[in-house]
């Protein structure tokens, strides 16, 4: 019997392919940055090193890992250039660079010859002052000597009233500064930057990194309106403490103030609050937008912050409350109070596709093209499709050489389609067909996003109902009326197979797992995807659909075989696995894992011949192809509708034995399904909604893969047959073993609807005890009472193990 260990290893594999999945798709995408989303931000103009600015549900759109140290000795380019340009250009940078950062010896030596005895003798204070923290994430670096700071402090502030040098002298006042903050006296490292640096004729970096070092003094005092200010100056200005002066504020979730402005000595400055508040996250930041656009139109982060705050919307827009709640996401750093936002996120929508129409009249702004892209994405979002139409038009007038921006502008044509489509017509199907083939493999999950809506809509289309949850699928997505249209069922289907992405080796949250398709698809669909696949009279888009469904007809025929077993139709089964490449048996999985003899239950050889039981020991070894055995199981039941007596009882119960081995707990799976976890009895992949979980789980207690419903009744059949006591017996052994089966299905079930309890917990346990006697106990009270006392009773208690462990556990 299988073991009923959780497997959760999830791989990616394309629709169809005959494989072995040990795990179950899951709700949130393996990307924690990932969310329901169509607007690309890197639509927008903005540098490399911004990218991490963008809107996340994380601290940082790339990860929360790279984020840049606070230490002063980072490797910064500018600073090693620097370097390099005092020596004369007598030191390579490379050099110069493994001197300062590495202090290899070697380039040690060969960059204090090219420099003077006091810019060495600096050197050497530089290097003493850090004290191995080259690396904050060196485990073997030296700790500070706390003890040696005020002495270099004032070492400092000496020799930066002695030299002469301006290259030496900036240098000797941001350690000083920098000095005084490590020894916690704030105030002084205030005061020094106010003495020693800003009196410098001439200031580099360097003067900022000390500035940074001052708003670290202002935070630290209680002044954050001053550090915003300086913070704001530091990142406008700085690269090499860009990202360190923006994390100052994030880490402690510092928004604007009014009060920072006071500190601006000119409109660049005040820009500069504006652009690094506007890019904090846990708030609306169309206010501060707005405001930098007034003071500098020209402002590198104005685009970025508008696809932010577009992005942003998208999250509270999209995401499902429920799945908010279920997956725990009120805990990330930009989605505080994620309800009460969600209810506001259409009405900013408006407002955002406002302050974009506006901004692409706007000529100080400039780039009309993403302007225009932004509003006419944000007349999508409220439905204003006309108007999204028209925008759109103007953004493709507009010049822009960002490929991403031609790229999102084409996505928006994609989603306009489908939005406006009422009726699909051949000239729809050609427009469609392109943008599908465009993005049918993408490693961009707002792409993905975009495909999958757009594939789903159409498959809604196609199938001619209002609700996308409806169509084709069985089940708990059983649509109300049978399709009469074969060709457009056939297009349904093909198009919700495309949702799960099979041209693509990447997993989105937003991609359909290809297996649930599989499972849930009803035969006469598959029956009417071969024909529009095999039609001779194929169109330009139904050639084109089919190659992008990656589908053939051996595909297409073992599904069709598949899903006919899960019915029992066992002839027609065989007919469509006939039809089947006969190296799809030979190669692959099904070497692997169809090699026990497929009528094998694991039964012991039993033999009384005073009772008149002769049970031979089973052949393990399997010589059925799935044809011949599909074909054995239909060829049985014709038999045991004819027999009588004992040589029925025998036929069904090869046929029950057969039937369990089709399902979950047999030997045979994979000619049933396309898959096998160990976790799939644990039910974690379910709806959020109520209802369509109940529906699911009134599905599941019905899904003889996993009852073995239809082996029961095969074993019972033989029950009432058989003439022969001992053949009674151990087909009544066995219905017992189906009955348990479904408990066990009903159990899962149970778990989930009590919170996913311990199996083990004492209240638990005797609920189940109520619910298996009430309604899962007739086969094995009546193994019990009437089977027990025989011969085949006491050979299973001392030839098969798991019978003792069975009959106690059902008691």
């Amino acid at each position: 019997m299988k073991s009923f260990r959780h497997f959760f290893v999830r791989f990616r594999k394309p629709f169809l392919t005959i494989a072995v999945g040990l795990g179950l798709a899951c709700g949130p995408s393996f990307d924690p940055s990932e969310f329901m989303s169509f607007f690309m931000p890197e639509s927008a103009t903005m540098s490399p090193g911004d990218k991490r600015y963008m809107f996340s549900p994380q601290l940082y759109a790339d990860t929360e890992w790279d984020v840049a140290s606070e230490e002063d000795t980072l490797v910064v380019d500018e600073n090693v250039r620097a370097w390099a340009a005092y020596a004369d250009g007598n030191v390579p940078e490379k050099v110069v660079s493994k001197a300062l950062y590495a202090e290899d010896a070697a380039a040690v030596n060969t960059l204090k010859s090219k420099l003077s005895a006091p810019a060495v003798t600096y050197l050497n204070f530089a290097w003493s002052t850090d004290n191995g923290q080259s690396s904050p994430w060196d485990a073997a670096a030296t700790p500070v000597d706390s003890a040696r700071l005020p002495q270099q402090l004032e070492e400092a502030k000496t020799t930066y009233q002695t030299t002469s040098d301006g290259f030496l002298k900036e240098r000797y006042a941001f350690q000083a500064v920098k000095l005084a903050s490590q020894i916690g006296d704030f105030k002084q490292a205030s005061q020094l930057f106010d003495q020693l640096v800003k009196p410098l004729p001439k200031k580099t970096f360097i003067s900022d990194w000390a500035l940074s070092r001052r708003a670290g003094a202002s935070l630290a005092l209680g002044d954050t309106s001053r550090a915003i200010y300086e913070f704001a100056q530091v990142f406008a200005r700085c690269p090499s403490r860009r990202e360190a002066a923006e994390l100052s504020l994030r880490k402690y979730g510092i928004h604007f103030r009014e009060d920072a402005l006071q500190y601006a000595t000119n409109d660049t400055e005040r820009a500069a609050v504006y652009a690094l508040c506007a890019i904090q996250p846990g708030q609306d930041g169309l206010d501060l937008l707005k405001s930098l656009v007034h003071l500098a139109p020209k402002n590198p982060l104005v685009e970025l912050v508008m696809a932010r705050e577009i992005n942003r919307n998208e999250y509270y827009f999209f995401e499902p409350a429920q799945e908010f709640i279920d997956y725990g996401l009120p805990h990330h750093p930009d989605s505080t109070q994620f309800e009460g936002r969600k209810t506001e996120s259409t009405p900013y929508f408006e407002k955002l596709r406002t302050f974009a129409l506006e901004s692409a009249e706007n000529k100080e702004l400039g780039n009309a093209a993403y302007w225009y892209t932004a509003g006419a994405y944000l007349d999508y979002a409220v439905k204003d499709y006309k108007a999204a139409q028209t925008h759109l038009e103007q953004a493709e007038k507009a010049s822009t050489s960002n490929k991403v921006l031609k790229t999102q502008i084409t996505v928006q044509q994609m989603l306009l389609l489908a939005a406006q489509t009422e009726n699909v017509t051949p000239e729809v199907e050609n427009k469609l067909i392109t943008y599908l083939e465009e993005f049918d493999s993408t490693g961009n999950f707002r792409l993905n996003n975009a495909f999958v809506s757009v594939c789903k809509r159409f498959a809604d289309l196609y199938q001619n109902k209002a609700d996308a949850k409806t169509g084709w699928l069985s089940g708990c997505s059983r649509p109300k009326t049978e399709l009469v249209d074969g060709t457009s069922q056939a297009k349904s289907y093909l198009m919700t197979m495309l949702t799960s992405q099979p041209g693509s080796e990447t997993y989105f949250a937003s991609t359909a797992d290809p297996r649930y398709i599989e499972d849930t698809v009803r035969v006469s669909t598959v029956q009417a995807v071969i024909a529009y696949a095999n039609q001779g009279n194929q169109s330009d888009f139904d050639k084109r659909l089919i190659a992008l469904s990656r589908l053939t007809t051996h595909d297409l025929n073992l599904l069709l075989g598949r899903r006919l077993i899960m019915d029992h139709r066992y002839s027609e089964a065989a007919e469509a696995f006939a039809k089947v490449d006969a190296k799809v048996w030979d190669d692959g999985n099904f070497s692997m894992y169809f090699q026990t003899n497929p009528f094998a239950v694991k039964m012991p050889k039993l033999s009384d011949p005073a009772e008149n039981m002769n049970f031979p020991a089973e052949v393990d070894e399997n010589p059925y192809s799935p044809v011949t055995f599909v074909r054995k199981m239909a060829e049985l039941e014709q038999q045991a509708k004819a027999a009588k007596g004992d040589k029925a009882a025998e036929l069904y119960y090869q046929l029950g034995c057969g039937a369990w081995n089709l399902s979950w707990y047999g030997n045979a799976w994979l000619v049933a399904k396309s898959y096998w976890s160990g976790a799939e009895l644990s039910l974690y992949d379910l709806p959020t909604d109520p209802t369509a979980k109940q529906k699911r789980f009134e599905a599941l207690a019905q899904t003889d893969y996993y009852t073995t419903t239809y082996a029961r009744n095969y074993f019972e059949k033989s029950v009432k047959i058989a003439k022969t006591q001992a053949l009674a017996d151990r087909s009544a052994y066995m219905a017992a073993r189906c009955e348990a089966n479904a408990f066990t299905m009903q159990q899962s079930i149970e778990q989930v609807r009590n919170g996913y309890v311990y199996e083990e917990d004492s209240t638990f346990v005797k609920k189940m005890k109520t619910i298996r006697k009430s309604k899962f106990s007739r086969d094995f009270t009546d193994y019990l009472t009437n089977h027990t006392k025989s011969a085949f009773h006491s050979e299973m208690l001392q030839e098969c193990p798991f019978y003792k462990d069975f009959m106690a556990e059902g008691e």
